[in-house]
């Protein structure tokens, strides 16, 4: 019978989908695909070495399935097409006012965000000590032009509920500590942390 996966919503935005394949103990898995983005996304977690340690840049600004606060987060935003890289340096452009060039970027690898949606996050750091902040230039949206970016210590990273954040935070650290680990695939020219070029 094999694997077998129906379309159960759509819109623009959200896709819910079912997938089946008895076989295999999966008689009717239900899951999430962000139409929008072609279930992918970029995360984020710029760093600087300022006054002694490292800091971290980190979004904060209403996400309403969170709740109607202000809330801190990494850097995202979903895939346009064509390529995820540039999607990273826009989105940094977008939510900080940093501009940035392809090769500044570190990639982080690859991830989910739950067991119940298929989106992958791809996952960058660049070092920003030195650059120079300018204006964020916004998608349009009135809760990113309401938001902002804000520098924090690896203390405050703690108390973030966004999955990705720790996650970017260890490898990063793995990264900046020169600890080997096997590499995932990464973008057309960058090296994945860990791997020599």
């Amino acid at each position: 019978m094999g694997t077998e996966i129906t379309t159960l919503y759509h819109n623009p935005w959200i896709s819910l989908k079912e997938l089946r394949s008895p076989e295999r103990g999966a008689a009717g898995y239900v899951f999430s695909h962000e139409t929008r983005c072609q279930g992918r996304i970029v995360a984020l977690l710029p760093f600087r070495y300022a006054g002694g340690e490292f800091e971290f840049l980190i979004r904060r600004e209403v996400t309403p399935c969170w709740g109607m606060e202000p809330t801190l987060s990494a850097i995202t935003g979903g895939y346009e097409g064509g390529d995820i890289v540039d999607d990273a340096i826009r989105e940094l452009a977008e939510e900080s006012g940093y501009t940035i060039t392809r090769k500044d970027l570190v990639w982080l690898g690859e991830s989910y965000a739950s067991k119940s949606s298929d989106t992958v996050y791809s996952l960058f750091t660049v070092n920003l000590s030195g650059f120079e902040q300018g204006e964020a230039t916004g998608d349009g949206s009135g809760l990113e032009d309401a938001g902002d970016a804000v520098w924090l210590t690896d203390a405050d990273l703690s108390e973030i509920r966004d999955p990705q954040v720790p996650l970017m935070y260890m490898r990063l650290m793995h990264h900046l500590l020169g600890i080997r680990r096997v590499p995932q695939p990464s973008p057309a020219g960058h090296a994945p942390i860990g791997a020599t070029k």
